[in-house]
């Protein structure tokens, strides 16, 4: 019983044992009362509890005394003797001053003591004296815990470590000590990271000290800023004394990245290139690497705190293709951090083209004949798709007949001919561009031959001397050279001549008719002689030719320009002379001499007619003279006569181009219209002729008669004559009893048709476009209107029997005719011959 009120007891009073916790020691002989094991901390508080309920309701404690350990004087008195407990006297003894009290509104009461000092550990005993019940003990031992100090954490060279330390290198070991001293009883040391263990093992050193050393055997890139707590502890009342520092860490780079636009590179053309560097603390240095050599031109563009990016200006050369480009990260903090990313450089270019000479061949020895090969060596990335070979800016293709033979990046020219004397390159292509290797000249030797253009007919005079030039083309141009004059008459190699390597000047008299022929001029040189010689005529001087075929080019208000062919020129140099004179005036306006039968006459009066005047002339004469007439233009604006009123209208060329076009264009549209018109008429011509009986068709003659041609000039286009020529066509169809007698009146009435008493009256108008409309009948009697367009010329009308007939008719234009078919009991028919006539034409 006594052992379930302390529980409630312990229960009651828990809110005051914050800082203490209690055990029940059972009794003994030598303690007689249960006691009750209470532990506090130094400085903390403690509730000593102590039952004063009384076992009566009728009674109540008289008397509380508190003894501690073994003293017979009570600490703490609680005296209601005289009295009520709740308005007793409390008294303490000087040890306890003022730091203890009951407290006896709580049930149970307790004895507070507040703050705990390490004198206080001991046994207490509450006594109470009830005024009728028997006094009860309630004894408790109170142990005081005394906390150990702030521990202290020190480094392997004992120096003493606290808030950040380091920095320390990634990858670094590290080993800390953490310290405790004091504590009673001793404390636990202990490693912690956050919530989690790190190390529990402590060891006890002299002097109160226990210690616990941590040992990371390699720091990681998540130990940055990690904080490391060391705790001592030796209650579970009181929070642990600790101490933490956070670790302070070097990082290596993590990586280095390579960034660029483009890829592959071009060469001599700038790029920029990016290397990112993660992870590195501080941030990391970056370098550029080519090869082994170390690139300079590089600027920082964004500094983190872990990041660093750099970017190089780089131009590639075609050297650089195939070199390792690299960008390398390093902390400079820590040895070997080094990290890179790099790529072998890709760097595309045009092609590089150089023309060689095959081997054992040398320009200076190379002869007609011989054979010559080149190489062309290319360097390209990527690689050619098309080589070529030019000969002096000419495309060279394979030709075996001209000994052109090409094959891969080889040409080879047979047996070489001097027309292959020139400059030789070779190129190629890629996608990058076109790539041209240097010239060779090739210098093909060659024996001499004749200089084309040369002068080859000369006149002179008889016992007159003349110089005759040579010119010879050679290499090499060392050249000695031949004369000799030939004609059917003589041959003579007495000439006397001057030689200049290639050039030789013959000094030649005729001294009669027998010294005109030719002169032959040739050379030799260490190639060889001349194949065929150079061939000069000589012939006796005289006057020129005239000029011919002289045209007028251009002319403007102030200038003409004339265009002729010359002439023999009597076998010397000739001059061509224009003269220009005012027809007005008969003045001279312009003398010109010309080197070539061109001239251009300027500084003219405007609006002059003039006379043109032009010959050759050489030093034996002249020749005779061309004359041709010619004007300039008059100015542009209007000119007016004074005195008469009337203007001068001038049509530029302009304008009278602009009139041109307007009249071919009028014509066009003439044309085209007859042209339409005509065909429009073989149209209605082949409707006509399907339309007329066969029995008409073989009556109408193909022709016309002369006789008819006659009567179109003599008869009126109004008067129908007596003749009648043909049998109705339409007779067949009438009936023989209803056959009457037949009234026509031929009197002009606005274009119309009246029949009294007819059984068929055919009416036909024509004209050149022939047509023929559906025939109308008219069963009862009525004015028919027929009118005669010129689309409509034939009308056709149908009257039934019994009808009164009146047949007006109307012909315009005179080409149109008509014909009146009116049947009775004869079978009769009426036609004029312009009527026969047109039909005919028609049909």
């Amino acid at each position: 019983m006594l052992a379930f009120t302390y529980f409630c007891l312990l229960g009651m009073i828990g809110p005051f044992l914050a800082d203490s916790w209690l055990k029940q020691r059972p009794a003994s002989k030598e303690k007689p009362f249960a006691s009750i094991l209470y532990t506090a901390v130094l400085d903390g508080k403690v509730a000593l509890p102590c039952d004063v309920s009384s076992p009566s309701p009728d009674d109540s404690a008289a008397l509380i005394l508190w003894y501690k350990d073994d003293s017979a004087q009570p600490i703490y008195t609680l005296d209601a003797r005289r009295g009520n407990v709740d308005h007793a006297h409390q008294s303490s003894s000087p040890e306890l001053e003022s730091r203890a009290y009951f407290n006896m509104i709580n049930r149970p009461a307790f004895l507070q003591l507040d703050p705990v000092k390490e004198d206080d550990a001991g046994e207490y005993r509450c006594r109470v004296d009830f005024h009728k019940a028997r006094t009860v003990n309630t004894v408790i031992t109170l142990k005081i815990i005394v906390p150990p100090g702030e521990p202290v954490i020190l480094d392997e060279q004992g120096q003493s470590l606290k808030g950040l330390v380091g920095p320390y290198n990634e990858g670094d070991s590290l080993t800390v000590m953490c310290q405790a001293k004091g504590g009673k009883p001793r404390p636990t040391v202990t490693w912690w990271r956050d919530y989690s263990l790190l190390d529990g093992n402590y060891t006890f050193e002299l002097g109160d000290i226990v210690q616990n050393q941590l040992k990371l055997d390699r720091l990681h890139r998540q130990d940055l800023l990690a904080v490391l707590t060391c705790q001592a502890s030796n209650n579970n009342i009181t929070v642990p004394a600790s101490n933490a520092i956070t670790i302070d860490l070097n990082l290596k780079p993590e990586k280095a990245v390579i960034t660029t636009s483009q890829k592959p590179l071009v060469a001599d053309k700038e790029i920029e290139l990016t290397c990112t560097a993660k992870g590195s603390r501080p941030a990391s240095k970056i370098s550029w690497w080519k090869g082994n050599q170390q690139m300079q031109n590089t600027r920082e563009s964004a500094l983190h705190s872990s990041d660093t990016t750099t970017i190089l200006t780089f131009t590639p050369s075609i050297d650089d293709n195939g070199n390792f480009l690299s960008c390398r990260a390093e902390n400079p903090l820590i040895v070997g951090s080094a990290v890179e990313d790099g790529w072998r450089l890709d760097v595309q270019y045009p092609p590089q083209v150089s023309l060689q000479l095959g081997t054992n061949l040398k320009v200076s020895n190379i002869q007609e004949g011989n054979d010559v090969y080149f190489e062309c060596n290319v360097r390209a990335n990527p690689w050619i798709h098309e080589l070529s070979w030019q000969f002096e800016g000419q495309d060279l293709t394979t030709n075996t007949s001209a000994g052109i033979i090409i094959s891969n990046q080889s040409l080879v020219l047979q047996k070489v001919q001097r027309s292959f004397r020139g400059r030789f390159t070779c190129s190629g292509t890629n996608s990058q561009g076109l790539g041209i290797s240097n010239e060779i000249f090739l210098k093909v030797k060659y024996a001499p031959f004749c200089k084309p253009g040369q002068k080859t007919t000369y006149g002179v005079a008889k016992h007159e001397p003349l110089d005759v030039s040579c010119e010879l083309d050679s290499d090499p141009d060392d050249v000695k050279v031949h004369w000799r004059f030939n004609s059917s008459y003589k041959r003579s190699d007495k000439i006397i001549f001057s030689a200049d390597r290639a050039h030789s000047i013959a000094t030649y008299t005729p001294e009669s008719d027998e010294d005109y022929g030719k002169l032959l001029c040739w050379g030799t040189n260490d190639i060889g002689i001349q194949s065929e010689p150079c061939v000069f005529t000589i012939v006796p001087a005289g006057p020129p030719d005239p000029l011919h075929n002289c045209s007028l080019v251009n002319q403007t208000e102030d200038l003409i320009s004339i265009h002729c062919l010359e002439g023999y020129d009597g076998g010397m140099p000739q001059r061509f002379i224009l003269e220009v004179y005012s027809i007005n005036s008969n003045t001279l306006q312009a003398n010109i001499t010309s080197p070539a039968p061109v001239f251009l006459a300027d500084e003219l009066p405007s609006g002059t007619p003039l006379r043109i005047v032009m010959y050759a002339a050489n030093p034996k004469g002249r020749s005779s003279s061309v004359v041709m007439p010619a004007s300039t233009l008059r100015p542009a604006e209007k000119l007016t006569r004074r005195g008469d009123g009337e203007g001068i209208f001038i049509i530029r060329p302009f304008l009278a181009i602009l009139i041109a076009i307007v009249a071919v264009l009028v014509i066009i549209a003439l044309v085209l219209a007859i042209f339409i018109r005509s065909k429009w008429k073989r149209r209605m011509k082949g409707q006509l002729r399907r339309n007329i009986p066969e029995s008409e068709k073989s009556e109408m003659p193909l022709k016309k008669d002369v006789e008819d041609l006659g009567e179109i000039e003599n008869t009126g286009p109004d008067i129908i004559p007596d003749k009648g020529i043909t049998r109705s066509p339409f007779a067949d169809c009438m009936d023989e009893k209803d056959q009457r007698c037949l009234q026509l009146s031929n009197t002009v009435e606005d274009h119309s048709i009246h029949s009294p008493k007819r059984d068929h009256v055919e009416v036909v108008y024509s004209s050149p476009v022939y047509t023929k409309s559906r025939l109308a009948d008219i069963n009862s009697p009525k004015i028919i209107s027929a009118t005669t367009p010129e689309d409509i010329p034939y009308v056709d009308l149908s009257f039934p029997t019994g009808q009164c007939l009146t047949a007006v008719m109307r012909r315009q234009p005179l080409t149109e005719y008509a014909k009146i078919d009116l049947t009775r009991g004869k079978e009769e028919a009426y036609e004029s011959s312009l009527m026969k006539n047109s039909r005919e034409s028609a049909v």
